[in-house]
């Protein structure tokens, strides 16, 4: 800036110079001719009065004032009749010369408008200045006499002047150009100042501040330009608290957040949104096409319908499959001024939902065939005996069935009951808890389990180690645990086999392990074995007086007190069940605790 402002400058002081040189040298050569025009016209009325006729006019050489005139000013004087001829002339022979009437001065001189003439004269080779005037040599008679001078001299004064007007000018315009450069710069160096200080705010410094002690314009600039920074501060700090508390918002929110322009760039993805759609935390995904990181022919079909029809409303919501979970989507327009600036989808992974939805309806569906059943049983045996059965023996065997059945009724709606209890929350806080010793209370179900392994032939072994630490657990729940983990080892082990029943500690929880070498569980029913009512062999598990639902108690049990279980099995070669519960070590009375 202050380079072109200096060339500028500089252009203009040399133009400015240079019109006044021109304009100087004009005004001197004027006034020079002004000058020689006066001493010609003082001249020519010295030579009008020394004519007084015709002769004097005729006989010029003899004029004194005519030779004087020439000799003291170095006049050239010629005399000129009515005709145009020239009857004299002090540097040139008369006869010689051609006819003057058409000459300008001549011409206005007979015509009593005398002006003066500057021309180059062919006959001396130079420029000429001329001024003539009209003289009467009698009453009928008149002539002109014109003299004229060589402007030579005129000429070398306008060239030394123009010589020294350059010399002045050009000194005049360094000298000018040398001071005007460290002027400028001190006047623009406020404006630098500015340029920086507007730079450094466009660099997001809002805490730069300008310092200007003069009270003139820059000092009003600057303190604008300060308020200017103090409200681009207080702006940008809200900006960047609203932004902050956003970030924070969408961070938190367990639904997945997308922003997309009208272009379908993502322009705000938040972390619940990538879990949903398995990107990883590093990926760069803002900017890209939403349809790059969704990749499903319904979302793009109902999201294409919904943007191409303008009738669609403000939302609309469905849902799909994503990378093996079952989504909600709601899709709703960013409208300003009834323009649409983009598009929001919100994300919800409603896939364990759907599950808990299915199992409660197969849990409903699974009740009501449990309790059909044997309540269907029951009454058919109860219509037979209303009937009348004379026989003893079968009267007797129909109430032992009515009886089973009913018990098979008690205990399923107990277990149902037991259920029902640990899935609220509430209960679970309000469960009395105490140190229990885990050895005694599992050889006390174990000791209540002794008979019904005796009726298949299978023994029970027990193997736990000295030192157990005591656990924080509900000691009915975990004789309940003990005894439903022991019965179905039982249930599911040949006749005649061994269940192996270990307790130990390691450096982190009390492990507790239940060993049968029954039937065994495949694989893909591994992950399903803890559902309620879910049963391997359903056929064996009814014949042995299952419900179907002491696995799904024995896991809620273990979760309400805070312990793990895990189950591992191979076809026709046993299952393990390994129950984890940790503890605190050291309390007041020296034991380890849960």
């Amino acid at each position: 800036m202050i380079k072109k402002i200096f060339l500028s400058t500089l252009m203009i002081l040399f133009l400015t110079l240079a019109l006044m040189g021109f304009l100087t040298l004009n005004n001197s050569k004027s006034l020079y001719y002004d000058f020689v025009e006066d001493g010609l016209d003082r001249a020519l009325s010295a030579i009008e009065l020394s004519i007084s006729g015709t002769e004097d006019f005729y006989n010029a050489e003899s004029n004194t004032m005519i030779q004087n005139t020439v000799l003291n000013n170095e006049y050239r004087i010629t005399l000129i009749d009515n005709k145009g001829n020239v009857v004299y002339d002090t540097d040139r022979d008369a006869e010689t010369m051609e006819n003057h009437l058409d000459r300008p001065e001549v011409k206005s001189a007979f015509a009593d408008e005398p002006k003066r003439t500057i021309r180059h004269s062919d006959s001396i080779k130079a420029d000429m200045m001329y001024l003539a005037r009209k003289i009467y040599l009698d009453e009928a008679e008149t002539a002109v006499v014109r003299l004229s001078m060589r402007l030579s001299l005129t000429e070398d004064i306008y060239y030394q002047s123009l010589k020294n007007m350059l010399f002045y000018i050009l000194f005049s315009f360094f000298v000018a150009a040398f001071f005007s450069r460290y002027i400028l710069a001190y006047l623009l160096k406020p404006v630098k100042e500015i340029s920086l200080f507007a730079k450094s705010i466009a660099g997001g410094n809002y805490t730069e501040r300008m310092t200007w002690f003069k009270r003139d314009e820059i000092g009003d600039l600057t303190d604008s330009l300060n308020d200017m920074a103090d409200e681009l501060q207080d702006t940008f700090n809200l900006l960047s608290d609203r932004n902050s508390e956003l970030e924070v918002i969408l961070a938190n929110i367990v639904d997945g957040i997308i922003a997309i322009d009208n272009n379908m760039s993502v322009k705000i993805i938040n972390k619940s949104a990538k879990e949903i759609l398995e990107i990883t935390e590093n990926e760069k995904v803002i900017g890209k096409n939403i349809f790059e990181i969704i990749r499903t022919i319904k979302i793009f079909d109902e999201l294409k319908r919904f943007v191409d029809d303008v009738n669609s409303g403000t939302l609309v919501s469905f849902e799909s499959e994503i990378s093996g979970k079952i989504v909600r989507l709601t899709i709703s327009k960013i409208s300003e001024n009834d323009f649409v600036q983009g598009y929001i989808l919100v994300l919800q992974n409603v896939t364990q939902i759907r599950k808990l939805e299915n199992i409660r309806k197969d849990f409903v569906a699974n009740v009501s065939h449990e309790l059909k059943t044997p309540i269907t049983s029951i009454k058919g045996f109860i219509e037979t005996l209303k009937e009348g059965v004379e026989d003893e023996r079968t009267r007797e065997q129909f109430y032992n069935i009515i009886h089973m059945e009913t018990e098979r009724l008690i205990d399923l709606v107990e277990d149902i009951l037991t259920l029902s209890f640990l899935d609220n929350e509430n209960n679970i806080k309000g469960l009395n808890k105490e140190w229990i010793d885990p050895k005694t209370n599992l050889e006390e179900a174990v000791e209540i389990s002794k008979n019904l392994a005796k009726e298949k032939g299978i023994e029970i072994k027990v193997e736990t180690s000295e030192n157990l630490p005591r656990v924080l657990f509900n000691k009915d729940y975990f004789r309940q645990m003990c005894l439903n983990l022991i019965g179905n080892a039982i249930k599911f082990s040949n006749e005649n086999s061994q269940i192996i029943i270990r307790m130990y500690k390691d450096p982190k929880s009390v492990k507790l392990e239940v060993l049968d070498s029954g039937i065994g569980i495949a694989e893909e029913d591994l992950e399903r074995i803890f559902e309620r009512f879910y049963r391997v062999e359903k056929g064996r598990a009814r014949k042995e007086g299952g419900t179907g639902l002491g696995l799904a108690i024995v896991k809620h049990i273990v979760q309400s007190q805070g312990g793990e279980i895990k189950v591992s099995s191979k076809v026709n070669e046993g299952t393990v069940f390994t129950v984890s519960f940790n503890y605190v070590k050291n309390d007041l009375s020296g034991n380890d605790l849960y």
